[in-house]
């Protein structure tokens, strides 16, 4: 016989082995440990859970976003399209002038003034006006018949032209198509009866959209109709139409303008001649000369004797100063040194008086010719003196006469003042009367300028709007868009599938990851069972993987649980387990069969006893009889050894079920069970496994454990609910029983963050059991020689429990 003790297995701890020496309850230490960050991470949003949610209901997800998609796709091609053509326009700030005048007012405010007068003329492109003289021009409205509904096959035809070129008419067939599918989906059109003058204005209104282009003076008219040429139609007669309306506007001020001026003229006109009236009689009665521009008649005078007072005492001034310097010295007054006798006879008298010098040289002055000489000198000085004298009597006449003509002028100045202050007196309302003769003569000529101004500009049919782009019939349907509302359908499905899935995960209360094993129930995750399905070409159970293919993933999980098992005591794997679960189907049987498979395979006799003795089925997966079984022997059978039965596994021996008894729950609360271990261990089994029975509903199960106190709790994921967890383990705790720990059987990959199976042993959990070539250390970095353990030291598993 062999035992634990004689096989111990080969291991190796160091600094990166998978194992290392741990004191007794270490495992259970580490959980508690464990625990506590374990409830920290349920208060934050963990992204890995929500993608393993998405990922475990992909097919609801695709299944709602096809869904979605499809009724999209269908609510799309049930829509009539509608047509969209765009009319560009150029509104500029004034028009262009044609004459050096203008008769708008200029207003330079700013930016705000030109966005303001930007958005005046795009408020006029959509007042109720236009639209309704768009209608008239186009025919759109008739009170006796009813709204026009677009030919859909015309709408294809339009798609494509004739001859088109390779690329247009694979266009238009495909508009034609579109077309086509349409018809066969769109509901037939309801007549809904004529439409009411307002009704179309409205609804003209909803389909025309006027938008200005960001940063420039551009408006872009677009109108949305079921008939492409409609829509352009109208897009072009609404451009046209916002311009002439705009000329007319202009027009019908300018006749307004001019029939205001008009009245104003023949009004200013009454007062100007009635001013006119007034002033002429108020002149006569208080005879008032006036002169126009120069005034009343003794202002004029006043002014002329005050002119010419200025200009006589002038003259006086001039005429006294210069008697007064020819008095002082005649002969030296300009008058005398230009006078052509007195320089006549200053050179006669110079020559005689040389002569006269030269001959005193010779004779004496009394001789004759000397006595004759100085009297031909004193008879010319005589004659300068006389000419002298006659300059300065002339000079003094005319200053005498300067000074009368002065004093004469002060006297009339003197009177024409009087005069002029007394005309003053009287020309006070008639000064009045002249100013507003005046103004209402200013007003009139203003008025006949400007009345001039604008019977020329009236003429003229400047306009600041003009059209860039005219709109062209459009060849595909701007509304519905099959690719925007497909692709909304799309999101729209996404968002409702990964909703409904996220749903589903909240209200699904399985386990769901290998993670809340530790950190909701403070459990060691003794192994993590990959979901397997069984061979179509094989009819045995996949239990029996563990023994047909050693490789498999499905091997390796429950191997890596066998090595837990060891680990998990000081003593290693016990002798015997219990392995159960809350319920049917959730892996008990399949994992007691494989672990009972993977302990024979370690060279062991294994004894596994199927002690769910109310619904029994390893005899089914071992394909033994099931006639005599643990039923027999509990109810007084004492012959052990023909209930013990061999497999078709090495080392592997079963007691099955046998038949099922009326009370199974009497039969294992007595001292036959502890019998029949006692006597297998004395046989020589090395390992019990009991495949036990559900916790829930029965209470065999519980009395079992007390009996074997070692128990494996084995929990599907995505079945095992969470609260049928908590009773089961309440329920063994009411019994003063505890598992050793817990395997997930049926993992997939959203239940568990480690792919160590893929990346190691084959290509990840599924199908696939016959792995790539894997070294015979079932851990990396472990030795193949066994160490020596000391005394009260165990080996257990370093790693998280999840990656085995």
């Amino acid at each position: 016989m062999a035992s634990t003790d004689q096989h111990p297995l080969p291991a190796a701890p160091g600094a990166r082995g998978a194992l290392a020496l741990r004191h007794e309850h270490a495992l259970s230490e580490q959980m508690e440990a464990r625990s506590e960050p374990g409830a920290l991470a349920d208060d934050r949003i963990d992204l890995k859970t929500i993608w393993r949610a998405l990922v475990k209901h992909k097919w609801t997800i695709v299944g709602i976003t096809a869904l979605c998609t499809l009724v999209a796709g269908v609510y799309t091609l049930r829509i009539t399209p509608q047509y969209q053509s765009a009319a560009l326009l150029q509104i500029d700030r004034v028009a262009q002038k044609v004459v050096g005048f203008n008769a708008e007012v200029e207003l330079d405010e700013g930016p705000a003034s030109d966005q303001l007068q930007l958005r005046t003329q795009i408020e006029l492109l959509k007042s109720r006006s236009l639209a309704e003289r768009v209608i008239d021009d186009i025919g759109l409205y008739k009170p006796d018949a009813p709204p026009a509904v677009p030919d859909q096959a015309g709408d294809g035809d339009a798609a494509g032209p004739t001859g088109a070129e390779p690329i247009d008419k694979a266009l238009a067939w495909a508009g034609q198509w579109l077309v086509q599918l349409r018809a066969l989906i769109a509901p037939e059109p309801v007549d809904s009866g004529p439409l009411s003058r307002a009704a179309a204005v409205a609804q003209f209104k909803q389909a025309v959209t006027v938008e200005p282009i960001r940063n420039s003076r551009l408006v872009e008219v677009r109108v949305l109709n079921a008939d492409p040429e409609l829509a352009a139609r109208i897009a072009n007669t609404m451009a046209k139409a916002f311009i002439a309306t705009n000329i007319e506007r202009k027009l019908h001020s300018s006749i307004y303008a001019r029939e205001f001026l008009e009245e104003q003229i023949r009004q200013t006109k009454a007062k100007l001649e009635e001013s006119e009236r007034v002033i002429n009689k108020y002149a006569k009665k208080n005879e008032i000369l006036n002169l126009g521009d120069k005034g009343s008649a003794a202002t004029q005078t006043f002014v002329d004797f005050s002119a010419a007072l200025a200009k006589a005492e002038q003259d006086r001034i001039k005429a006294e100063t210069q008697y007064n310097q020819v008095r002082l010295n005649p002969e030296s007054a300009p008058q005398a040194v230009v006078n052509e006798a007195i320089r006549a006879y200053k050179e006669q008298r110079a020559r005689l008086e040389a002569d006269y010098a030269k001959n005193l040289a010779i004779y004496k002055p009394d001789y004759p010719a000397m006595v004759q000489a100085r009297a031909q000198i004193a008879d010319l000085e005589a004659r300068i003196k006389t000419e002298v004298n006659n300059i300065l009597a002339s000079i003094q006449g005319q200053y005498i006469a300067a000074r009368k003509a002065e004093e004469q002028l002060k006297t009339k100045v003197s009177s024409s003042r009087s005069e002029v202050l007394n005309v003053q007196d009287r020309s006070v309302d008639m000064n009045l009367l002249s100013r507003e003769l005046d103004t209402n003569r200013q007003v009139y000529d203003s008025l006949l300028q400007r009345l001039k101004e604008v019977s020329v500009t009236a003429g003229i049919t400047t306009n600041n709007v003009s059209i860039v782009d005219e709109a062209s019939v459009p060849l595909f349907p701007a509304n519905p868009n099959l690719k925007i509302n497909v692709g909304l359908g799309m999101m729209l499905g996404l968002f409702l599938g990964m909703l409904a899935a996220l749903l589903r995960e909240q209200l699904d209360d399985s386990v769901k990851h290998a993670n809340e094993i530790e950190t909701q129930y403070h459990l060691p995750l003794l192994g993590l069972i990959p979901f397997t399905k069984p061979d179509k070409g094989r009819n045995e159970p996949v239990a029996l993987l563990a023994h047909r293919e050693p490789r498999s993933t499905f091997a390796e999980s429950y191997r890596s649980m066998r090595t837990a098992l060891q680990f998990s005591t000081a003593d290693g794997a016990p002798q015997r387990f219990m392995v159960t679960s809350c319920g049917k189907g959730e892996g008990k049987t399949t994992t007691a069969l494989a672990l009972a498979i993977n302990f024979a395979q370690l060279g062991q006799k294994v004894l596994l006893i199927d002690a769910d003795m109310r619904k029994g089925w390893v005899h089914k997966l071992l394909n033994v009889s099931n006639e005599r079984g643990l039923s027999n022997l509990l109810s007084g059978d004492r012959n052990i050894d023909g209930l013990i039965q061999e497999t078709a596994v090495t080392n592997l021996a079963l007691i099955t079920a046998g038949p099922m008894p009326p009370d199974p729950v009497e039969l294992l609360m007595g001292p036959r069970l502890g019998l029949l271990l006692e006597k297998a261990q004395a046989m020589g089994y090395n390992q019990i496994v009991i495949d036990g029975p559900p916790l829930l509903g029965i209470a065999d199960a519980i009395v079992l454990g007390n009996q074997i106190q070692n128990i494996v709790f084995a929990v599907k994921a995505g079945g095992t609910r969470k609260d049928s967890i908590k009773d089961a383990l309440r329920r063994l705790r009411n019994a003063g029983l505890a598992p050793m720990g817990m395997v997930l059987t049926h993992a997939r990959n959203e239940h568990t963050s480690d792919y160590g199976y893929a990346a190691y042993y084959g290509d990840g959990y599924g199908d696939k059991r016959t792995p790539r070539a894997a070294k015979p250390n079932p851990m990396p970095g472990s030795n193949t020689q066994p160490v020596p353990l000391p005394a009260g030291t165990r080996i257990e598993p370093t790693l998280d429990p999840s990656s085995t």
